[in-house]
């Protein structure tokens, strides 16, 4: 299969744009399998989460299924003639540019929050975490608290609508909404709890540079879960 090395800002539409092509000119087939992730990342010389993008991208216009433990497969569809890039567009930022973007703003929000915080605040994030605990699950409404109130400590109005957002943007990408599907364990990840305790701890001590890092990391650590490779079991 021949395909070029991707060097776009907006890899993840460069990617698809070639799988689809290969299906279109008939060179992938209606039931072949394509290569596994690590593969594809390979020859397109991006990152596995950026493939991942594209076969969600992919999946989304009805082109691909991907199956998790077994692999991603071509769709037969009367609809090959569409113009991909046009469908991609319509879907919206894709995940790894909103945890990007989130990363930069939530960065900041924490190293603000930490130097203005209030006692009501961080009883307000207390009880956002034990929310997240009882519903068990990545992503779920005591998280979006969690950051927002975050945003709110800031005192910033503007971050406050900026994180807003960001969030809104996320929870209603239909290809954010794909990748949650496709992870294997939608549980809450210890991590991402532990990573909320160690900020409140850094709030509570008024550590700005330290409550910065931690939500770096956070965001960081939430990408590599949410980006959980779904081709570890294809041979």
């Amino acid at each position: 299969m021949l395909l070029k090395a991707v060097r776009s800002q907006r890899r993840f539409e460069q990617v698809a744009e070639q799988i689809s092509k290969l299906i279109k000119k008939g060179k992938l087939k209606p039931g072949a399998r394509l290569p596994p992730e690590r593969e594809l990342a390979k020859q397109l010389e991006v990152s596995r989460p950026t493939v991942r993008e594209a076969m969600i991208a992919l999946e989304i216009s009805g082109l691909v299924e991907v199956r998790v433990g077994s692999g991603i497969y071509v769709l037969e569809t009367e609809k090959k003639n569409l113009k991909l890039s046009n469908k991609i567009k319509d879907i919206g930022p894709g995940p790894l540019e909103l945890i990007e973007a989130r990363k930069e703003i939530e960065g900041n929000n924490a190293a603000l929050a930490a130097q203005r915080i209030d006692a009501k605040c961080l009883e307000q994030l207390e009880q956002a975490v034990e929310n997240m605990v009882q519903d068990n699950l990545v992503g779920a409404d005591g998280d979006r608290e969690f950051h927002l109130l975050v945003a709110k400590a800031t005192g910033n109005s503007v971050l406050e609508t900026l994180t807003t957002y960001l969030w809104d943007q996320q929870q209603n990408s239909p290809m954010w909404t794909k990748l949650l599907e496709l992870m294997q364990e939608k549980k809450l990840h210890t991590t991402i709890l532990d990573d909320h305790q160690s900020l409140l701890d850094s709030f509570r001590q008024k550590n700005s540079k330290e409550a910065q890092a931690i939500m770096r990391n956070h965001l960081n650590h939430a990408r590599d879960i949410y980006f959980d490779l779904i081709d570890e079991n294809q041979s």
